[in-house]
């Protein structure tokens, strides 16, 4: 085990990525509590203003989520990685000039967050499809949990940085560091060398319309990809219902402080770190199937318990915290098995479109949810959107008992690869 971690250590075009994918993780993270922080704190956003924000920065995915499937499935993908976060860095900067010079609005906000938006729907599918161009299939499971890690230590510091910003410098200029972020991972994976192989059926006609339809064919008709992207799709509304409130009732209806709000996101990022370090020893141990059902159910048990966060100030920080340290680990094995296995069971040639098709329609219903929230929590209140978010994370996770799942019990990826036909053919998979 410690030499096939060596020897991905030893990988200067991993190495150069994962440097890359840290940094932007840690723009992403900033920019995650940041974005709202100027919208309640700077700018007095409203509930729905709130919604309308969270719908801006995720209707891209909805818009271009399949278009961006056969693009990168069409060309190298180290390009529009580069690309994408140069573009994210240089949007971003929008925000603290305009508040420079008395021009920041929502409608700006809203902006920023739906171009910013595109270029996240691209660096997403193509940074999932990339990873099996710089490992092998038996190192993939260390290489996302690698990058998971990066994202956990993201998301432990991100949020404290950016409350801390926030209360320096105001909200707006805090966002400069994340156009820093974004422009040192464009830096660092514009160095990877490895040339990728652009698999392609020369003997296919291209057609967009087409290759969006394989697509969306190939998961629909898989039912161990149909079923986790059903549970993700149901899980990413609930949770932006939950999101799309959630600075706004820590700061309005509970009174707490935007640094004590970023040490309570924080959390959020250990748990990320435990079920980076916990995702492998869990497929060992119990299965690849089980461990999927089993880490969406701990992620839905943590989102329940913000909208019970009640007493004294330090009782409803610890209750805050519970719930984010849960749902971070469930959130990261989840990942971490879930993309491992779309890596392992899709075809290269496929990868880009497949992954794009998750993003689609599991990240389409992102924006409904922040819709839905600010809906919610202006006529019924907060702490209702927050409760009703709660119920829909459970629900989600009950989809996956009605999948070949837990019948998945093989301990490895490699094992999977090897016994694909054998193991997966029966459960519709091949």
């Amino acid at each position: 085990m410690s030499n096939k971690a060596e020897g991905l250590l030893t990988n200067t075009d991993f190495r150069r990525l994962w440097i890359g994918q840290t940094a932007s993780q840690f723009g992403t993270q900033v920019a995650l509590l940041g974005m709202p922080l100027v919208a309640a704190l700077y700018l007095g956003a409203s509930p729905m203003q709130m919604g309308l924000l969270g719908f801006a920065e995720y209707a891209p995915f909805i818009i271009f989520g399949l278009l961006a499937g056969v693009w990168i499935d069409r060309f190298p993908r180290r390009p529009i990685l580069v690309a994408a976060n140069f573009f994210r860095g240089a949007l971003l900067l929008i925000v603290p000039l305009t508040a420079l010079i008395g021009f920041l609005n929502m409608t700006v906000l809203y902006l920023v967050a739906f171009i910013v938006g595109i270029c996240t729907v691209f660096f997403d599918v193509a940074y999932t499809s990339f990873l099996p161009s710089v490992v092998s299939k038996e190192q993939l499971v260390d290489g996302n949990s690698k990058l998971e890690t990066s994202k956990s230590a993201a998301q432990i510091a991100g949020p404290g940085l950016s409350g801390g910003l926030e209360q320096v410098i105001t909200a707006p200029f805090a966002i400069l560091f994340t156009s820093v972020f974004f422009f040192v991972s464009a830096v660092y994976i514009a160095r990877i060398r490895k040339l990728e192989k652009v698999v392609t059926d020369a003997k296919k006609p291209k057609n967009m319309w087409l290759e969006m339809k394989e697509g969306l064919h190939t998961v629909y008709t898989k039912p161990l990809l149909w079923g986790v992207v059903r549970c993700s799709t149901v899980f990413n509304l609930s949770w932006n219902v939950i999101f799309s409130v959630y600075v706004l009732y820590a700061s309005q209806e509970l009174k707490i402080s935007a640094s004590i709000l970023g040490i309570i996101y924080g959390t959020l990022g250990v748990g990320y770190l435990f079920g980076s370090l916990l995702a492998q020893r869990a497929v060992h141990r119990f299965g690849v199937g089980p461990t999927i059902v089993g880490s969406a159910t701990i992620a839905a048990s943590g989102g329940l318990l913000a909208p019970l966060a009640v007493g004294s100030e330090l009782s409803i920080a610890l209750i805050m915290m519970l719930g984010q340290l849960l749902f971070g680990m469930g959130v990261s094995m989840f990942s971490i098995s879930t993309i491992s296995l779309r890596q392992v069971i899709v075809p290269d040639a496929l990868q880009g479109r497949v992954n794009a098709t998750f993003r689609f329609i599991s990240w389409g219903s992102l924006p409904l949810g922040s819709l839905m929230g600010g809906m919610i929590g202006g006529a019924m209140g907060l702490r209702f959107a927050l409760f009703a978010g709660g119920i829909g994370l459970l629900a989600s996770a009950c989809t996956l008992w009605f999948t070949p799942l837990l019948q998945l019990r093989v301990k490895s990826f490699r094992e999977l690869t090897l016994e694909k036909d054998v193991s997966i053919k029966s459960q519709g998979v091949t």
